[in-house]
């Protein structure tokens, strides 16, 4: 199960944006109605069979774009955690969001959605570093086993008998 879904890029970012990034077409002929309309599995009938084609063509794009997220997730989690992750936090989810939406923009991106990305990839570097935890239930596999913790000391280095310094 991918980390985000079409529906959630759509709702998490403005949905006529990721339609225009993820239309290629000259016209572009998928708008945001159709896009959601699209991404739900909804009746596409109030459509033209050529915007429904395009539409069609511009969900491709998205779900490869969630799908490169969801890689580049795995990617760098994979060091402290089986993946795909079971239950994801929704920080996962909204990090893939960020993901995806960079990658629609290919070479394009905004000077936002370059800092989401670079922001989303240094959370994921820093989980794969151990700095960042993903939540109990998913650090749980990677935390060593409980023991206990043993300080020995060579003795006080001062006390009120002698005077000296070691």
């Amino acid at each position: 199960m991918p980390y985000a879904t079409a529906t959630e890029l759509l709702d998490r970012f403005d949905a006529e944006e990721i339609a225009q990034r993820a239309d290629r077409g000259t016209p572009r002929l998928v708008t945001a109605a159709l896009m959601r309309a699209a991404a739900a599995g909804g009746d596409l009938s109030g459509w033209t069979a050529e915007e429904q084609a395009a539409a069609a063509e511009a969900l491709v794009r998205i779900n490869q774009a969630l799908a490169d997220a969801d890689n580049t997730i795995d990617g760098y989690v994979a060091v402290r955690h089986a993946v795909p992750l079971a239950s994801p936090p929704l920080v996962v989810k909204r990090l893939a969001c960020d993901l995806a939406r960079y990658f629609l923009y290919d070479d394009q991106a905004t000077e936002t959605v370059q800092k989401r990305y670079d922001i989303a990839e240094r959370f994921f570097r820093d989980v794969g570093a151990g700095k960042v935890s993903l939540g109990a239930d998913l650090g749980a596999a990677s935390q060593p086993a409980g023991g206990t913790v043993e300080i020995g000391s060579g003795g006080n280095v001062f006390n009120r008998k002698d005077t000296g310094f070691i």
